[in-house]
């Protein structure tokens, strides 16, 4: 077996390292599993346009005689929005003994059918305002549950050189699912019949069909079947994943011996049972899992859900036209975000890029506010709109650049740090709290905008940029305090620093290397040498003391053959 030690690489030299024989198969996988958030994304801007379908007003919303039309009452909307996050927390926590029994497959599974229920139920009966609030909410669990199984997944199958591309798709199919979303609904609402709000309902029955398709192609994790001690499936998925390249035995039995023995010594240090109570009882354990609760909670509090959500009726409450078309406009702003962020990412990496990207978007939030304060709130937002036609395009282009430069960092990295923190056994439960409480968070944003925005409620309308300024804020201190740089790390490596207990701002010049050689060759377990390399090349040292319980691991080899790897096989193979 051929042992690597990583040293903290950055990644692929170049884009085209991404064709290469070693890599399609994984690539493939994670493509197909990247449907999954597509159905998220199609969500948020297929219902918002639903908001403003004249039919569907007519069908579910209240008569006002004195205007002789339709509307949906904020109360409603804060219903119907919001329901499906209610959703998505039950589905979130569900996930966890659901993913824990069978796997990252059967919660996909689980979430197909619960997201094909829930279609269904909101289609069949014209102005049932209950069975649709009903079908919102049993969808939610179903994307709840996806949510949880397709970030572990795609963290799990991709070598590390890959990893952060893959886990960020997630982010990428998303913005992709919104702007199929925004178009549907542009296409459909002005549609005379019920086809205006049925057919795009309609059309997330397209995913359920797709995913339940993928199931049969893609394995399952090598991770989750190892940690289930089905080391025979495991051998068997990890050679579908790996049957691309011409060293497959090589990498599937350095895999397997990487996990075994990530897994054995994390027996040693604790338990070999995955226990609800480690996760505030073990200190490392916990620190997992703050970082992994905080980083998804973080990602909402800045109230990118109020673009998400409410785009649509938001540009027409700021007195803009054609606002339809101007929602596939920022939708399409945060594809070219998220893609922006693929060539970025390797050269600032996860935690500078999150600080950077925060404070900008902490700066236009407060723009916002500040446009809003200009206009006045309640009585006279009306006529300042009348007298002042270019507010809305200054408050558009401010939600533009924050939509880009959430969706640079903030969309797609929080996604991979949390599925890159929530590591070791207790990885699925991690997981399965951190993003239900990402759906506390999105519903308690959806939930109160329409109150806080709306003139005939509090009547903020662009002040609340001010509110979610605070949440910018608070965001940008929890990752200076909390996340530490994993770019290069592979997952066993995560898990050993965070054994280790690693300050969170030195990770980035960690030297595991050096510390692996050092405590091989002094041959202890209870003590683990920290070395740093700063800036000019020299390396300090410190100790860290840990407990003699509490062994920590010694040895981490690379979970996929670079090229420098490879050709060191070659080189000891040749005669």
């Amino acid at each position: 077996m051929v042992a690597a030690i990583s040293g903290g690489d950055q990644g692929l030299d170049s884009w085209g390292d991404f064709l290469k024989k070693e890599y399609r198969r994984p690539i493939f996988f994670c493509a197909l599993i990247a449907i999954a958030p597509i159905a998220y994304g199609y969500d948020g801007t297929y219902f918002t346009s639903l908001l403003e379908t004249p039919v569907f007003e007519r069908q579910f919303g209240d008569y006002d005689a004195k205007s002789n039309s339709y509307s949906i009452s904020s109360s409603d909307q804060s219903l119907w929005v919001s329901i499906i996050q209610v959703g998505e927390v039950v589905g979130s926590l569900a996930a966890g003994p659901i993913g824990d029994y069978s796997g990252r497959k059967g919660g996909m599974l689980a979430a197909i059918i619960l997201l094909a229920i829930g279609v269904v139920l909101q289609m069949i009966v014209i102005g049932s305002s209950a069975l649709l609030t009903v079908g919102r909410l049993i969808a939610g669990a179903g994307i709840g549950i996806i949510s949880n199984a397709a970030p572990l997944y795609l963290s799990e199958i991709p070598p590390v050189e890959i990893r952060g591309a893959c886990v960020s798709s997630w982010q990428l199919m998303l913005a992709i699912g919104q702007v199929i979303g925004a178009c549907v609904g542009l296409g459909s609402h002005n549609r005379s019949d019920t086809s205006s709000w049925r057919i795009p309902i309609a059309i997330n029955l397209v995913w359920v069909v797709l995913l339940f398709g993928v199931l049969f192609i893609v394995p399952e994790s090598p991770r989750w079947l190892l940690y289930k001690n089905k080391d025979a499936k495991a051998e068997k998925a990890l050679r579908k994943i790996h049957a691309g390249s011409e060293y497959q035995d090589l990498l599937v039995q350095e895999q397997l011996a990487i996990i075994n023995k990530s897994r054995e010594e994390e027996a040693q240090a604790s338990s070999s049972q995955s226990r609800w109570s480690d996760l505030w009882r073990n200190p490392v354990e916990r620190r997992k899992f703050i970082a992994t609760v905080g980083i998804l909670v973080s990602q909402q509090i800045s109230g990118v859900q109020f673009i998400f959500s409410y785009t649509t009726t938001f540009f027409t409450l700021v007195g803009l036209k054609d606002t339809f078309i101007i929602t596939i406009i920022v939708d399409c702003i945060e594809v070219l975000g998220v893609l922006a962020s693929f060539f970025v990412v390797n050269r600032f990496g996860r935690r500078p890029l999150l600080l950077y990207t925060g404070i900008f978007m902490l700066i236009t939030l407060l723009v916002v506010g500040c446009l809003g304060a200009v206009a006045g709130q309640g009585t006279r937002f009306e006529p300042y709109l009348a007298d002042h036609p270019s507010f809305g395009k200054a408050v558009a282009a401010m939600i533009c650049l924050y939509v880009f430069a959430f969706n640079v960092a903030w969309g797609p990295l929080a996604w991979v740090v949390a599925a890159e923190m929530s590591t070791g056994r207790n990885r699925q439960k991690h997981l399965s709290i951190g993003t239900a409480l990402f759906w506390v968070s999105a519903w308690a944003v959806t939930f109160t905008l329409p109150y806080l925005f709306q003139p005939n409620e509090a009547g903020l309308g662009p002040m609340i940029g001010f509110i979610y300024s605070l949440g910018a804020l608070a965001s940008l201190l929890f990752v200076y305090f909390f996340i530490p740089e994993t770019i290069g790390r592979t997952l066993e490596e995560i898990n050993f620093m965070m054994e280790a207990r690693i300050p969170t701002r030195q990770w980035k010049d960690f030297d595991l290397a050096t510390v692996v050689a050092k405590d091989e060759k002094k041959g202890t377990r209870g003590t683990t040498e920290h070395v740093e390399t700063t800036n000019n090349g020299q390396q300090g040292q410190a100790a860290l003391a840990s407990k003699p319980e509490k062994p920590r691991t010694r040895r981490f080899e690379t979970s996929f053959i670079n090229k420098k790897t490879a050709e060191q096989i070659a080189e000891s193979e040749s005669p």
